[in-house]
């Protein structure tokens, strides 16, 4: 076999097998694991799948939105906002949208959010089930 078409059978056949990705994200209880606004063990951020590529965030302190799978960059993206009165309107992020970034990698889940006046925040998150 010419040594040109078996590097080809390789490139197509086999080398996306061995190409790293991030997973999509599951359905489920997360509890928050860290936080760059104020680490807070008591956060749980319930994931709820709408459609095969939107899902659904509701945390227990206020905050909710939602993501859709952005197959080109393999991570969610979507949008954050805080809907109840629950302490965190200290920081100023009432009536503030923030978009959103989010990765599952094995078990941890990777949020980063970025709201209009250019305040970030970092949280990870670990699946119920994992714990």
């Amino acid at each position: 076999m010419n040594k040109g078409i078996c590097i080809l059978i390789f490139t197509l056949f086999f080398l996306p097998l061995f190409t790293a990705a991030a997973e999509m994200i599951e359905p489920g209880d997360w509890f928050q694991t860290s936080s760059t606004a104020g680490d807070a063990p008591d956060v749980v951020m319930s994931i709820v799948e709408v459609t095969p590529h939107i899902i659904q965030l509701d945390s227990n302190n206020g905050w909710v939105g939602f993501a859709y799978y952005n197959e080109t960059e393999d991570e969610y993206s979507g949008f954050f906002e805080l809907l109840k009165d629950t302490g965190e309107q200290k920081k100023g992020w009432t009536n503030q949208v923030f978009r959103i970034r989010m990765v599952q990698d094995h078990k941890t889940l990777v949020l980063e959010g970025k709201n209009p006046s250019d305040e970030r925040f970092t949280a990870t998150f670990r699946l119920r089930k994992d714990f």
